[in-house]
């Protein structure tokens, strides 16, 4: 089963693009996962058929998260969100580029939690 046909019928995703747009959306999403669990060896299209549900629903929830966090263009978007500074008072909102929390290059929270039972996030240190 293909990552569109799994979208559609198992998902039950919702996009409301072309179909073009929808297969751009699930390969960054591909991709953003494979980059989060490079480290077990594993990728989406290697997977064993016991892993095979839990990749493909985070590509699908990743996907989501992409199409309603402004596209694909916002993925190489720096877009910091803006700062205020009072006195000693600072805040910035957002965070761009690749690095942690808020950018939209990361996992989403629900592709986390789809990833955590498989074991496939690396969360360790590696020793030579």
């Amino acid at each position: 089963m293909t990552l569109t046909e799994y979208y559609k019928n198992v998902w039950g995703g919702d996009f409301g693009g072309s179909d073009e747009e929808l297969a751009a959306l699930l390969s960054r999403g591909e991709i953003i996962v494979n980059n989060a669990v490079m480290m077990s060896g594993v990728t989406v299209e290697t997977a064993p058929e016991t892993l095979q549900k839990p990749l493909y629903s985070a590509v699908c929830a990743q996907a989501d998260y992409i199409g309603e966090n402004g596209g694909i263009s916002a993925l190489s978007e720096s877009n910091s969100g803006g700062s205020v500074s009072l006195g000693k008072f600072s805040y910035s909102a957002g965070g761009g580029g690749s690095e942690g929390g808020g950018s939209l290059l990361s996992l989403c929270p629900q592709a986390v939690s789809l990833l955590e039972c498989t074991g496939l996030l690396y969360k360790g240190v590696s020793v030579l």
